[in-house]
């Protein structure tokens, strides 16, 4: 009698296997993996990369703990004095810390700007042009920290002040003005589009459920909302701050995170707003490890 295996019926389930194929191929592929989103070593530096991203929201988190409780107003709670925190206390370590940060942060934008472009196969078609501008978005922002460790490992970091020179000839320009209006309108849509990732959980959909049984599927949802959140807040903040200036040639009150934070504590909470947004950004760094463990491929 034949033994030969038997195939599933046109139109019946698939085996557990055959799911497992399709998942990892994903549609039009020629076998398993040939829909990931990045060769295999970009990706496995890339999610070193992003726990150092995550690493960064924890400095910045520490950094406007500081500024609640021991009143350290010249510190500053941005990526900047993240780094410039791991730069002062680490020494000749720390250079190489932030060197190798520097190069696992660009492996990750490039996974993600692959992405951008041809990746998310795997995703639902309506859901897959949102995954890809906001992977776009995150490795710009990814970029821009990566920028800054390389400034610092190489001992070529700029004055902090040089960012408010550079503003200034920007505001020298009817055309600047209008350029960063838009940079601040486009601040304002990732806030819009942050609060329905950080409300909805969407990310939820970026990651191997198989991988987040029980209580790291919570972990990773609540870390994962409230970190999102308190960036879509700040996102939003920058965004105003920066549209106000240019609506009013005022480019003083252009800044990042820390003047959200700031602008945020003088009209809300005080100092309490510095504590109630490191809660948000230690959150976004816990949500970023279980994003490198379980991201999909």
């Amino acid at each position: 009698m034949s033994t030969a295996p038997t195939s599933a019926a046109p139109g019946g389930p698939a085996s557990a296997p055959e799911r497992a194929v399709a998942l990892d191929a994903g549609p039009g592929s020629s076998g398993p993996g040939a829909d990931r989103d990045a060769p295999a070593w970009v990706e496995a530096i890339g999610r070193i990369g992003l726990v150092a991203y995550g690493l960064v929201h924890l400095g910045i988190a520490v950094l406007a703990v500081r500024i609640a409780t021991l009143g350290e107003r010249e510190q500053h709670a941005d990526p900047r004095g993240a780094i410039e925190l791991v730069a002062a206390g680490s020494g000749f370590l720390g250079r190489w810390l932030l060197a190798g940060a520097a190069v696992a942060l660009v492996a990750f934008a490039a996974w993600q700007l692959r992405a951008s472009a041809v990746g998310f196969r795997w995703a639902q078609p309506e859901e897959r042009w949102r995954k890809r501008l906001g992977a776009a978005a995150k490795a710009v922002g990814v970029l821009s920290v990566a920028y800054l460790a390389a400034e610092f490992a190489t001992r070529m970091q700029g004055r902090r002040n040089a960012f408010q020179a550079t503003v200034d000839e920007v505001f020298a320009h009817t055309a600047g003005r209008w350029l960063v209006g838009a940079v601040g309108l486009f601040a304002i849509g990732m806030f819009f589009s942050m609060s329905y990732t950080g409300i909805r959980a969407t990310f939820m959909g970026d990651l191997l459920p198989e991988k987040l049984p029980g209580h790291r599927r919570t972990l990773t949802l609540v870390t994962g909302s409230v970190g999102n959140l308190t960036r879509a807040v700040t996102f939003g903040v920058v965004g105003a701050c920066t549209v106000l200036a240019a609506w009013e040639d005022t480019p003083n009150r252009i800044g990042g995170v820390d003047v959200a934070l700031r602008t945020l504590a003088a009209h809300t909470l005080g100092a309490t707003m510095f504590v109630v947004a490191a809660v948000g950004f230690a959150a976004y760094c816990v949500y970023c490890v279980m994003d490198a463990y379980a991201r999909h491929p």
